[in-house]
């Protein structure tokens, strides 16, 4: 049996903004713990609200998940906002690529925004992560969420 749609979604979006120039294959799921510096440029894919926006369909409803990708930095040589705002840009264009991100059950991603950067750490060693926010519209059946 296929996982929920929503977890399906979640593998998507993490497996577009794998690989990118800034962050490379440093992207996790669903984590709460630090991230070590050596790791960084780093993203981090959560869930947030999962909300059925027509309940009263027959067979079907249609969902929409919210979806933060978080990027980390930690940079000593550059100004960690426009290394934020770098990943922000390459994150947007990979998940812009394909607004279903292949699935056939999602009909668009929505970039909602972003939140301000938290900015962290000293001057030999400053940090900053920035939550970026995306809305996924989707369908499945009203009996089984895999379907």
């Amino acid at each position: 049996m296929a996982d929920h749609r929503a977890e399906q979604i979640l593998a998507a979006v993490q497996a577009a903004v794998l690989a990118l120039t800034t962050t490379g294959s440093n992207v996790d799921r669903g984590r709460a713990d630090d991230v070590p510096v050596e790791k960084t440029p780093a993203l981090r894919v959560t869930m947030g609200d999962d909300t059925i926006v027509e309940p009263w369909a027959q067979s079907l409803l249609d969902s929409e998940v919210d979806v933060s990708v978080i990027a980390m930095v930690h940079d000593s040589a550059a100004n960690v906002e426009t290394k934020l705002n770098q990943v922000r840009k390459e994150v947007n264009i990979a998940l812009a690529a394909d607004p279903t991100l292949g699935l056939a059950f999602v009909h668009a991603i929505v970039e909602l925004g972003a939140r301000a950067p938290i900015l962290a750490g000293d001057m030999a060693k400053p940090a900053g992560s920035m939550e970026l926010q995306y809305r996924v519209k989707y369908r499945r059946a009203l009996t089984d969420p895999s379907a």
